[in-house]
C-alpha cells in the first residue's frame, strides 16, 4: 500500500468519478483506476462500485475512509514540514470561503502571503458559511472564512469540533427600496414585514437562518431567491422587495435606490471569522496564512 493510492482512493470517492480524480491529479484515468484496484487486492475488500452515475464507496470503503483522508493529510504535511526546514519553499492551504470575506479580507492577506512565500499556492471553494462549515469539520478544507452569527450554528457539534477566530465585525440590516416606509422607521419589529415581498438567501445561507429568526409569527411573502447578495439589492432598486445584506460587504451600503434598516436584535451582530479544526496539527503554509489573518485583523 502506497500514500499514492490512497490518494487515488480519496480523490475518486470525493469527486464519484475516476476521470474526474484523474483531472484533479493529472494523471491518466487508467493509472488511477489500476491502482485502486491493486489497494483493494492489497486490503482484501471490495472499496468501489462502478456504475452509470460514476464511483460510489462500499461499506469497507465508509469504514476506512476516515483514516485514508488522514494518511493524505498526514502525507501532504509531512512534505510541506520538510520543505519548511529550509524555509517555506512550498506548501498548499485548502480554503473554502464566503464571498463577503474574498472581497475584504482575502486579497490583502493573499497578497502577503505570496509575497513572503511565492511558492505556495491556494485551493479555493467559495459558498455559503454551511458549506465552508462541512469542508473544515470533513478534513477536506484547511481553514474556513465564514460568516458568524451569535447563537446560529450551522452544523451539528460545530462548537464541539471548530475552533472560530474573528476577525472583522459587522451587523445585519435590511434593504429596502428608498422611500419605503420603513427606510425612516426607529422602532422596527417583524410584524412590520407582514405581507412585505420579500428577497430570500439559498437554503444553505447563514442569512436564511437569520431570516428563519426574524419571521417567527410573521407569514413570509417570499417573491424571489438568489444566493448573490448584489443581486439581491438589484432587485431592491428595481423595487421588487425588500433582502437582508451584512454591513461587512462594501457594497452594503445606502444610496443609489436603496435604504439601510438596522436589525435591532443581539443575533444580528455579524462577524467574519477563520475556522480551523480542534487539536489538529497544521502545516506551516496553513500557519502562516492564520497569522496573516490575525495581523490583518488587528490592523482593521
Amino acid at each position: 500500500m502506497r500514500f499514492a493510492q490512497l490518494r487515488y482512493l480519496e480523490a475518486a470517492l470525493r469527486t464519484g468519478s475516476f476521470r474526474q480524480a484523474a483531472k484533479e491529479l493529472d494523471i491518466s484515468q487508467p493509472t488511477i483506476t489500476n491502482q485502486v484496484q491493486r489497494l483493494e487486492e492489497d486490503l482484501g475488500v471490495i472499496l468501489v462500485t462502478r456504475g452509470a452515475k460514476g464511483v460510489r464507496p462500499t461499506y469497507a470503503a465508509e469504514r476506512i475512509l476516515p483514516h485514508v483522508v488522514a494518511a493524505v493529510q498526514a502525507e501532504r504535511m509531512l512534505r510541506e514540514e520538510a520543505s519548511a526546514i529550509g524555509g517555506l519553499k512550498l506548501g498548499t492551504v485548502r480554503l473554502g470561503t464566503v464571498p463577503a470575506a474574498s472581497q475584504t479580507i482575502l486579497p490583502r492577506v493573499v497578497k502577503r502571503l505570496l509575497t513572503e512565500f511565492p511558492n505556495v499556492r491556494f485551493e479555493v471553494d467559495e459558498g455559503p458559511s454551511k458549506m465552508v462549515v462541512s469542508g473544515v469539520i470533513s478534513g477536506q478544507l484547511d481553514v474556513g472564512l465564514v460568516t458568524r452569527l451569535p447563537g446560529i450554528e450551522l452544523a451539528p457539534a460545530e462548537d464541539t469540533l471548530i475552533h472560530h477566530i474573528d476577525l472583522s465585525s459587522g451587523r445585519l440590516v435590511l434593504c429596502v427600496p428608498e422611500g419605503h416606509r420603513l427606510a425612516d422607521k426607529d422602532d422596527f419589529v417583524p410584524s412590520d414585514l407582514e405581507g412585505e415581498a420579500l428577497i430570500f438567501p439559498a437554503d444553505s445561507s447563514i442569512f436564511c437562518k437569520a431570516w428563519e429568526r426574524l419571521l417567527e409569527g410573521v407569514e413570509a411573502k417570499i417573491v424571489y431567491t438568489t444566493p448573490n447578495s448584489e443581486a439581491s439589492q438589484a432587485m431592491v432598486r428595481a423595487g421588487v422587495g425588500i433582502c437582508m445584506a451584512n454591513t461587512l460587504l462594501d457594497s452594503t451600503v445606502s444610496g443609489n435606490g436603496v435604504s439601510l434598516v438596522p436589525l435591532p436584535f443581539e443575533w444580528a451582530h455579524a462577524s467574519t471569522a477563520a475556522i480551523v479544526r480542534k487539536d489538529e496539527a497544521r502545516s506551516s503554509a496553513v500557519q502562516a496564512f492564520l497569522r496573516l489573518l490575525r495581523e490583518s485583523a488587528k490592523a482593521i
